[in-house]
């Protein structure tokens, strides 16, 4: 469909308002892109890039990290080293603007025809690309792929073949990120495409024929990608980093655990997105809808190629986050030719110049899709998008106020001793800003190289700082500084600053609106304690100097929450009180007010707080956090009812389900609660092989089903997960005490004995 037309004069009203629309998506995809950079990943890609600039060679071994230093590591490093040599010229503000290029460049390409329908499904696929073009290597595979696929695709439809582009992206694009496989995957599609159409005698002869000009230049293109630093051995890269191998036993689960490997939820909740115009995946979800549209027209049209590439991309696309733009890219890619070809067979030869609308129609159509992309344009330069969303994006060029970059320079500026330990987010930024001098403890490629620190380094985020736990850890690592985010999405799985500012063996020594520094009180560190050490209950926070309005926000919200972790309540109340002035629509202000309702004992209003946040923004964890107050109160079937909610819409509904667990059990409905375990179980980020990893968390499953299937009065069933339980935690008393009772209530004093005897012992600690 050209224009709104099956075949529309080239300078009509209706073709201008198309041109004038598809500038406006472009625009859309340019504001889109140009946003400050935080993506974790961006950090040791950045470091990479580093290293082989320095050193001139390709590391093949861990380089930035001190817990895994010198275990076998491969990834292509030329994507890091473009856009390290970016930072040297430009800096961050630099990465920005390649991110907003990434952008524009993908949707220009997609737009290339000036199409109405291109444009339509180009607009609509716009975040799915954006959120795929941040600064680090899969930047490369999100461009590359929509070329692979745009340029087999209109071959397979009779275009001009441009193949022999293929063999050159494939050489860069084996050594720059090891989503290449996508594009193999694209040569795959195509010679599905073709296959298919061999069973039908009409078109098998241009389909052999296109088969056979094309094989020299695919077989090249596959050949190419041997020419790499690590041979065969880059496939095994590839697949495990895709999730098509990998998942070894006691490893984690990356597809749950990593948020890029997560799935779309499918709810009612999806329903809202299709008519909410202004919400962050309105146009994901509507190309979701679009996608099974086409795939029942092409079955309809006998085109089973193509109806099985955009089912398997559907299935991809809501399978795990980051295939999301991928998928946007193939239905964007494919639509317009579809729209095209139906249109044509739906006209009789006599009215193949037939409008669709007639031209004012035409024209008034497109003038609303102009406001809708001026609309877009708008929430994007305003921020809006990603403060309502949770999103640490800002538009604009440069850093992302989220990052501790007053941290980090604090600690290179005081030149603090021994080793960091950060939080997982910020292992890539501590590599890139602070290494080597000071190698990271964790960062985002920990889930491949150490995945049993990445579980320690989660239970360490609960454990009190003066435990036996941080301790020994401590000690084996030789912790003398902590490195604390407190601002932004990230942050949300910070350790608690306030019982670091309250321990003995920890000293705050650096705070503002983005991190913490905390130094290990030894007398080795008395020095520096002496000179630096804060009082957390008293110091302050500044603005930054100069600040615009977005980065007021930014502080003001940020301030506002970590005054209310530190229990400095009625500073926390005056900072969310000036960025909800300057940000109104946000509902993060809306979540922690309710935080201070609720810690004051005002219960109404902490509740009128929680459903303000959700009135601006549906999300899983302020319907949680409500839940949570519903608990507190003992509303529990408004607490079931709203934690059942907030799973559905979660891509990581575990702890969720766990706690709904708990509530039915609590309501004595062990049915409903043996279905939430079940549902937790499967959303573990630690099955499949990573069970060992966890043994406490099993056990509690365990523990619950017992109780689950003792209330449905089935001694035996009840008993089995009992044991299961104490197995898994031979050294919790408690539980063996539990089980004592189980088998007393069943005659079996015998094992009861024997139970209570393992209570003794675990008590003693003699187990």
């Amino acid at each position: 469909m050209s224009s709104i037309t099956s075949s529309a004069p080239r300078h009509d009203a209706a073709r201008t308002a198309t041109i004038l629309f598809t500038l406006l998506v472009l625009a859309m995809a340019f504001c889109a892109g140009l946003h400050t950079v935080s993506d974790f990943d961006m950090g040791w890609q950045l470091a990479t890039g580093r290293w082989v600039v320095q050193h001139h060679q390709i590391p093949r071994t861990d380089v930035l990290s001190f817990t895994s230093a010198g275990q076998p590591w491969a990834y292509p490093p030329y994507a890091g080293v473009l856009l390290y040599l970016v930072y040297c010229a430009f800096g961050y503000a630099g990465l920005s603007w390649v991110t907003a290029l990434t952008c524009l460049g993908v949707v220009a390409y997609l737009v290339r025809r000036l199409e109405l329908a291109s444009a339509v499904l180009a607009m609509l696929a716009v975040q799915s690309i954006a959120a795929r073009s941040a600064p680090r290597a899969d930047l490369f595979s999100t461009i590359l792929f929509a070329i692979f696929l745009g340029e087999l695709w209109s071959y397979q439809r009779g275009g001009k073949p441009r193949l022999w582009l293929l063999p050159a992206l494939m050489l860069l694009w084996v050594n720059l990120h090891p989503g290449f496989i996508a594009g193999l995957a694209v040569i795959g599609a195509y010679c599905l495409l073709e296959t298919a159409e061999l069973p039908f005698a009409a078109r098998r002869t241009a389909a052999i024929a296109r088969l056979r000009k094309a094989a020299p230049r695919l077989g090249a293109t596959v050949a190419v990608t041997l020419l790499n630093p690590w041979g065969t051995g880059i496939y095994r890269v590839a697949g495990v980093l895709s999730g098509v191998t990998g998942g070894a036993a006691g490893r984690l689960n990356s597809s749950s655990y990593i948020g890029e490997y997560q799935g779309v939820p499918i709810s009612t909740y999806l329903l809202g997105q299709l008519v909410d115009v202004r919400h962050l995946e309105h146009g994901f979800t509507w190309l979701l809808v679009v996608a099974v549209l086409f795939i029942v027209a092409s079955m309809w049209r006998k085109q089973f190629g193509a109806a099985i590439l955009l089912g398997v991309a559907l299935y991809a696309g809501v399978g795990h986050a980051r295939y999301m733009a991928l998928f946007a890219i193939l239905v964007a890619t494919l639509g317009p030719s579809l729209v095209r070809e139906l249109w044509s067979e739906w006209n009789a030869p006599e009215e193949k110049h037939r409008r669709l609308l007639p031209e004012g129609a035409a024209v008034a159509v497109v003038a609303v899709l102009c406001l809708l992309a001026l609309l877009h344009i708008a929430d994007y330069a305003s921020s809006r998008t990603y403060v309502v969303f949770g999103s640490d994006w800002r538009f604009g060029a440069g850093e992302s106020t989220w990052l501790p970059e007053g941290a980090a320079a604090f600690i290179e500026r005081e030149r603090l001793p021994g080793n960091i330990f950060e939080e997982y987010a910020l292992g890539g930024f501590e590599s890139f800003r602070l290494g080597p001098h000071y190698p990271d403890f964790l960062d985002g490629r920990s889930d491949r190289l150490r995945p049993d620190l990445v579980v320690e380094q989660r239970s360490l985020y609960s454990a009190a700082p003066d435990s036996p736990q941080w301790q020994k850890t401590a000690d084996s690592w030789n912790f003398n500084v902590l490195m604390v985010a407190v601002s932004g999405f990230r942050s949300l799985q910070k350790m608690n600053p306030a019982a670091f500012c309250g321990s003995e063996g920890w000293r705050a020594v650096y705070m503002d609106d983005a991190g913490m520094v905390f130094l290990r009180n030894t007398p080795q560190n008395k020095p520096w304690i002496d000179r630096l050490a804060i009082n957390c209950a008293m110091q302050p926070i500044l603005p930054p100097p100069h600040a615009g309005h977005t980065r007021l926000y930014d502080f003001y919200l940020s301030s506002g929450a970590l005054y209310f972790d530190l229990n400095r309540t009625a500073e926390a109340v005056a900072a969310l009180q000036q960025a909800q002035q300057l940000f109104p629509a946000d509902p993060n202000v809306h979540l922690l007010l309710a935080g201070v309702e609720q810690r004051r004992g005002q219960m109404p209003q902490a509740e009128q707080e929680y459903l303000a946040a959700l009135a601006l923004n549906e999300s899983s964890g302020a319907r949680s956090a409500l839940a949570g107050l519903y608990a507190g109160e003992g509303r529990l079937p408004e607490a079931a009812a709203a934690l059942e909610k907030a799973a559905t819409m979660s891509p990581q509904p575990m702890d969720m389900y766990m706690q709904l667990a708990e509530i039915e059990l609590a309501q004595r409905l062990p049915a409903r609660a043996l279905t939430s375990y079940e549902r937790a179980e499967k959303a573990s980020p630690f099955r499949n092989g990573g069970e060992s990893l966890v043994p406490g968390l099993y056990a509690q499953m365990a523990e619950g089903r017992a109780e689950a299937y003792r209330q449905l009065g089935q001694a035996n069933e009840a008993i089995k997960y009992q044991l299961q339980s104490v197995q898994l935690t031979p050294g919790n008393a408690r539980r063996w005490n539990q089980l004592a009772e189980m088998y007393d209530a069943a005659g079996l004093s015998a094992l009861g004995g024997e139970a209570r005897q393992r209570a003794a012992q675990a008590e003693a600690g003699t187990h």
